[in-house]
């Protein structure tokens, strides 16, 4: 089923985008006779607090259509109190903001990140385990190559190739994580993604209407130099509705995933965190298969300040023929958003029967 769903989506990528006289630099825009654009920069440092990696410092940095390519440049710089080294860079061709709501021939992307957590956390397989304050090191660097195609203004394809190397170590004093359980230890594992997308969103940054819905699948193999072989298959759903007035947004989304063959448990289906049940710790609970719900209602204040009320539901399972509306752990909160031109910065309370989170984000969390 993997191989048939890559093989569609780069048939789609190779002959799509073979079109006489095509150029990165005009791509079909939803507007006609859309004016040049001028180079857009925007920049955030910060200094945050949050709960699974302490006090935070650097910056964020955006550079669009420097080239006048219609390109962008994307720098991020971190470091924290609990040990946490985090540098991302990324470069993308048209940018996805400039692409979005368009029929393009071909976009690129890539992205390059090391990421060092001298605290990282597990608490060992399936919706049931049990908490711990044990924490280990973990590092990883990951290199993303994404090319896309809008097949239609809100059609996409999308085929992408990740190289990830991660390395978890001075984990022999705890019993939960030891050397049987994968992922121990330093690993490369190279995997190919195929995504198709409809996505109608009036703005990918701040989306005031529209939904994003996506069907991807992950594939890892050792005839691939992959020390695991998995294959990852993924449905997310999100629906965004304007209310009252543009200030107003009420969005939602459900994920589901499954995971087959033998993946590392920081590939696997993960609740907790920042990104999923912000009342949880990160790694919270893991497991081959997930489903995730959540309601954001979001507002702006006053110019770019803003704020977020929300409520994050989900649950772990062997497999999603296990499926069940039983046992889900249930968090929410409220957060505050700074809504810049190209991104928004965002910062989450957490609350869960486990206790009280703060999180950090760049982005929406969905």
């Amino acid at each position: 089923m993997a191989y048939r769903f890559f093989m569609i989506l780069f048939i789609i990528l190779l002959f799509g985008s073979m079109q006489p006289g095509w150029t990165m630099q005009e791509p079909v825009l939803l507007k006609d006779n859309e004016p040049e654009r001028n180079i857009s920069f925007s920049a955030f440092p910060f200094l945050m607090y949050d709960s699974d990696i302490g006090f935070g410092f650097g910056g964020k940095i955006i550079i669009k259509n420097l080239l006048k390519s219609d390109e962008s440049f994307d720098l991020v710089l971190f470091g924290s109190t609990k040990g946490e080294q985090w540098y991302i860079l990324s470069f993308s061709i048209p940018d996805s903001e400039i692409r979005q709501g368009t029929a393009f021939p071909l976009a690129l992307d890539l992205k390059l990140e090391y990421d060092k957590i001298l605290k990282s956390n597990f608490f060992g397989f399936g919706n049931n385990s049990n908490d711990n304050e044990w924490q280990f090191p973990k590092r990883f660097v990951k290199f993303e190559l994404t090319l896309g195609r809008g097949l239609t203004r809100s059609i996409i394809t999308e085929a992408r190739f990740v190289y990830n190397n991660t390395s978890v170590y001075d984990y022999d004093s705890n019993i939960v994580l030891t050397p049987d359980v994968p992922g121990t230890g330093e690993h490369t594992i190279p995997y190919f993604t195929g995504r198709i997308r409809w996505d109608t969103r009036d703005n990918q940054n701040h989306p005031h209407r529209g939904w994003n819905l996506s069907l991807s699948a992950d594939l890892a193999s050792e005839s691939f130099f992959s020390d695991y072989t998995f294959q990852r298959y993924r449905l997310e759903a999100n629906k965004y509705q304007q209310l009252f007035s543009p200030s107003h947004v009420l969005a939602t989304r459900l994920w589901l995933q499954h995971i087959e063959g033998t993946a590392p448990y920081y590939e696997q289906s993960i609740i907790g965190g920042g990104s999923t049940a912000r009342g949880f710790k990160a790694d919270r609970f893991i497991d081959r298969a997930f489903t995730l719900a959540s309601l954001e209602y979001r507002i702006i204040v006053y110019k770019g300040f803003g704020g977020v009320l929300f409520v994050d539901a989900g649950r772990v399972y062997p497999s999603l023929e296990e499926i069940s509306l039983e046992d889900w752990h249930i968090s929410y909160g409220g957060g505050l958003r700074y809504y810049l031109s190209n991104f928004v910065v965002g910062f989450d309370t957490g609350f869960s029967k486990e206790g009280m989170r703060l999180f950090f984000n760049f982005g929406h969390v969905f």
